[in-house]
């Protein structure tokens, strides 16, 4: 990709859903959505334009691959979880320049446990039977984080968005980053939890990946066709970062901190450091200054060779796959805590004009 696309889309929001943001308050993200459809119904305007959006499929949608993709997912949620929240979301603090912004503005605990609140209602709403189908809880979730992001930069730029970042806060290049997040580097991040896919699923696993693109607002020209393309793209998003700052590593070390203190993960605190190690890899770990506990990295490497084992099985003994996929179930259910249901009652929805 030229630099004038870079720059153009470094400049960039998410036209559809911030003309969306601009109309309504700013609240719980089901709410929002709840809120939209409403609208879309008594006004239509950008309201029906946004959920046309969300309903169009291009041409190259493979629903079959997609639910392939799905199953392979939540065959091994607990690797996935376990590199999204101590691997994927750390790397993705290093190149989002909102989230330092909020840092800097002392939004530091609030920002981390949004954040991987987000992501973990995200990854479980996609393991659903057909969930990015219209109206699941996958496509939900999906348009809910876009209007949330729409109602963050629409914050961000009212308060002042500093110049010197030369670009838009929460750009498409930010929003092509998360998808990174939890397709590319969640995938890079099973494989040294000792998951190694065949060729055939990681193409899958882009697919529907590529999808979910799609309906958080991605611009076409960040949308990859493939998964060389997607490499492509994770190092040129990658380059953009020239060093590991103060804010980041403090934004690394919180994200960690949270993710056992709100329960979502069900390991000790040092084996996650051990496995943020493993996930980020030792240059990015050290810059991070994430620091590997003493007695835990050979915990962490048993995990990785039960993994393989299971690897192994599902790909060379077929006639063992259902106890396979048993124990992998039995390990995510033990392992990943599902997002919890809001506690207060919804508010109701009021009509804006």
């Amino acid at each position: 990709m030229s630099d004038f696309s870079f720059k153009r889309l470094a400049n960039r929001g998410d036209p559809l859903a911030d003309a969306v943001a601009l109309r309504i308050d700013r609240r719980r993200p089901s709410h929002m959505m709840d809120e939209v459809v409403y609208l879309a119904k008594t006004e239509i305007s950008v309201y029906q334009e946004f959920i046309d959006q969300l309903n169009t499929h291009p041409g190259w949608l493979d629903w079959e691959q997609i639910e392939h993709a799905r199953r392979l997912q939540s065959a091994f949620h607990h690797a996935r979880s376990i590199a999204i929240f101590s691997g994927s979301l750390l790397e993705g603090y290093c190149q989002n320049r909102a989230a330092v912004a909020l840092v800097t503005r002392g939004h530091l605990h609030h920002e981390v446990i949004r954040r991987i609140h987000e992501a973990n209602y995200l990854i479980h709403s996609l393991n659903q039977t057909d969930s990015l189908r219209s109206g699941k809880p996958g496509y939900r979730a999906l348009a809910e984080l876009r209007l949330s992001n729409a109602m963050i930069r629409k914050s961000l730029t009212t308060r002042g968005w500093p110049e010197h970042y030369k670009c838009a806060p929460l750009s498409q290049l930010d929003l092509a980053f998360d998808m990174l997040e939890y397709g590319y580097l969640a995938t890079q991040g099973m494989e040294r939890l000792g998951i190694q896919l065949d060729q055939d699923d990681r193409r899958a696993i882009h697919h529907f990946w590529r999808y979910c693109s799609w309906l958080y607002g991605l611009d076409e020209a960040l949308i990859t066709a493939g998964p060389h393309e997607e490499r492509a793209l994770y190092r040129q998003l990658s380059q953009r970062q020239k060093r590991v700052a103060r804010e980041h590593e403090l934004l690394a070390h919180t994200t960690l901190r949270c993710i056992g203190e709100q329960g979502l993960l069900n390991i000790p605190n040092e084996l996650l450091q051990s496995f943020s190690r493993i996930c980020l890899g030792d240059a990015r770990a050290n810059a991070l200054n994430i620091t590997q506990p003493p007695g835990w990295r050979r915990r962490a490497q048993f995990y990785i060779t039960a993994n393989r084992g299971a690897t192994f099985v599902h790909y060379h003994i077929p006639g063992m796959s259902g106890l396979n996929q048993r124990i992998h179930r039995y390990l995510s259910r033990n392992i990943t805590v599902p997002p919890q249901a809001p506690e207060r009652p919804p508010r109701p929805l009021q009509k804006i004009a």
